[in-house]
């Protein structure tokens, strides 16, 4: 994976990088401890990077900066004064090892060329890769697993745009397949989605996922007829190891996934499992039934409240129609599963429909992954039957080791247990298969956050506001994370842009919150009203109000909430034995009491 490059020769291009993300970078660097007491290093990188955003480099000159950065004053000559000099040389070793150690996880690198005043930017890549990487180490030095493999989403060449969910639910069918190979590795959908349509040759779009082989193709849909175009490449190489372009009726689809598949083991000299060749699309019991479950995979995959609402209808017309069909009942439970987790419906009303879907689904496919991690979540998170939910969840990683969210699963089970390193694993796993995923990058960074590493939360959670910036549930997450630093004033900011319309209450909690620590009280009661009023009109996750509560030092109402989060079944309840945010109320026999409810074995 690529690294900040501090060496060669001097340019004046500057990067492809969006400004937001390199205004971003520039904020965690100057907070950084490598940064934060030197203000003359400060105000010198802050000039230089707004002027390349700005398009002024004409001002990044010896002359101009000893003037404008260190106030030498109009008659400033460098020939006799080399402070720019020094104090570049200053800067740039500084940012070496900033990035050596505080920013080794950090997604965008701010670097300088020697002999130029000029910043470059460029993206990181996958977190995790570059963590793991040697210091020094180029991306051409390090040899891709050919065994790590992407299927990149097949190009939908059809007249209809209609038809992209077609072609996206035919690419995830191929993942699914060639999840289920011993030994193969197969980077995660939503990272592979990310580069849909990306302008990028085999070898860029390699490096980045961590793959060493991609496989790529297109659709071409006439009316009953397909025609399918196929191929594997070697990323080091840039070679196509094999093609094949494939002519079927609608008919036909039911075997393609799996001749594929096999196309793939064949050419990485593996062996196609059994299980495998029973791929999610043969048991379709028609084409009509298999489209139907595409579209509500289609709708489930905008990953939104209105997402999966809109997939839940979607599938629950297809079981209404085919209700012999098991994959159906398995993408409902996903539906309902995701519908719950972020506070969006009340979990007694939706964990009970993913128990009784999952459950309906492996019944009539006992073999199905993500049957058993939806089963496993409702197990522990809202029974929490603890040893039973990782039971199931373990058995979804069996059955599809690649499966990036059943890790995940896995890991809050081992979570609850106290297992932490292996809970860890679970978590940094997770996003080395979906490296351009955003919700197992900030999962991973908010684990970290309640095992009290907040500076290396942030930066995980940063990283997944790098990837997609919309997601408000993020920077919900990284708000909370600046508030058990201290850092009010950037937790406000980061609360303030999580706010919608009409309003979530998780984030109108950490906002309330913000405001009690930094003495905004007459404000932060009006947002605990508010939800309030949220509440009585409608469910409303009792973690936001306890929030609000915690930051006003009202233990009584907080403890009294603490209660609620517990009664509701809210899902990671069992946080409240881990997050710093309740250690103000953890003195409170009540509080303790109340943990103990939870069943989990110090």
């Amino acid at each position: 994976m690529r690294r900040p490059d501090f060496s060669g020769p001097s340019t004046e291009d500057t990067g492809n990088v969006a400004d937001r993300d390199v205004r971003a970078q520039l904020d965690r660097i100057l907070q950084s401890r490598a940064f934060r007491n030197s203000e003359r290093l400060q105000r010198f990188l802050k000039f230089a990077v707004e002027c390349a955003l700005e398009g002024t480099v004409d001002r990044l000159k010896e002359s101009l900066l000893g003037r404008f950065v260190f106030d030498r004053g109009s008659k400033y000559d460098p020939r006799t004064d080399s402070i720019v000099r020094v104090e570049s040389q200053r800067l740039r070793k500084k940012l070496r090892e900033y990035y050596e150690v505080e920013g080794r996880a950090d997604p965008v690198s701010i670097v300088f060329k020697a002999g130029s005043y000029v910043p470059m930017f460029a993206y990181l890549t996958s977190v995790y890769d570059r963590r793991l990487q040697t210091p020094g180490e180029e991306p051409e030095a390090r040899l891709l697993n050919r065994q790590t493999v992407a299927v990149l989403p097949l190009s939908n060449l059809s007249a209809d745009p209609e038809q992209e969910y077609f072609c996206d639910g035919i690419t995830d069918d191929i993942i699914y397949a060639l999840s289920r190979v011993p030994g193969l590795n197969v980077i995660g959908r939503t990272s592979v989605f990310a580069l849909k349509g990306a302008a990028e040759g085999v070898r860029e779009i390699g490096t980045r996922l961590g793959a060493g082989t991609v496989v790529d193709g297109s659709i071409r849909k006439s009316g009953n007829r397909l025609k399918i175009f196929a191929e594997i490449l070697d990323v080091a190489s840039g070679e196509v190891r094999w093609a094949e372009t494939y002519a079927r009726t609608l008919d036909g689809l039911f075997t393609l996934e799996e001749e594929i598949a096999q196309a793939v083991a064949r050419a990485l000299q593996m062996t196609l499992a059994p299980s495998a060749s029973s791929g999610a699309i043969r048991g379709a019991p028609n084409m009509g039934a298999y489209l139907l479950y595409l579209q509500g995979r289609y709708a489930w995959n905008r990953m939104s409240a209105d997402g999966y609402q809109t997939a839940a209808e979607i599938l629950e017309r297809a079981i209404s129609l085919f209700p012999e069909y098991a994959l159906p009942y398995a993408a409902l439970a996903d539906a309902y599963l995701y519908l719950a987790l972020w506070g969006h419906e009340r979990p007694c009303e939706v964990f009970p429909k993913a128990q009784q879907s999952a459950l309906q689904a492996l019944k009539l496919n006992s073999l199905l992954p993500h049957a058993y991690s939806a089963l496993a979540a409702v197990t522990a998170l809202y029974e929490w039957k603890w040893e039973e939910g990782a039971g199931l969840a373990r058995r979804a990683i069996e059955l599809e080791p690649s499966y990036s969210f059943g890790q995940q699963i896995y890991g809050w089970c081992l979570l609850a247990r106290g297992e932490t390193d292996q809970a860890l694993a679970c978590f940094e796993r997770s996003v080395a298969l979906d490296p351009l995923s955003v919700r197992a990058h900030r999962t991973l960074g908010w684990t970290l956050h309640l095992q009290r590493q907040p500076s290396n939360a942030e930066k995980w959670i940063e990283a997944a506001i790098v990837l997609d910036r919309e997601p408000v549930e993020t920077r919900y997450l990284l708000a909370q994370v600046y508030l058990s630093e201290g850092r009010f004033e950037a937790a406000l900011e980061q609360a303030q842009q999580c706010q919608t319309t009409p309003p979530y209450p998780l984030s109108l909690g950490v906002l309330g919150a913000c405001l009690a620590r930094l003495n905004h009280r007459k404000e932060a009661l009006e947002i605990l009203a508010k939800l309030s009023r949220l509440a009585e009109a409608g469910y409303v996750d009792p973690n936001a109000i306890a929030l609000v509560q915690i930051a006003l030092n009202d233990t009584d109402s907080a403890i009294t909430s603490v209660g609620r989060i517990l009664d509701e079944r809210v899902p990671f309840a069992f946080f409240i034995k881990l997050d710093p945010e309740f250690d103000p109320l953890r003195p409170d026999a009540r509080f303790s009491d109340l943990v103990l409810r939870l069943g989990i074995k110090d």
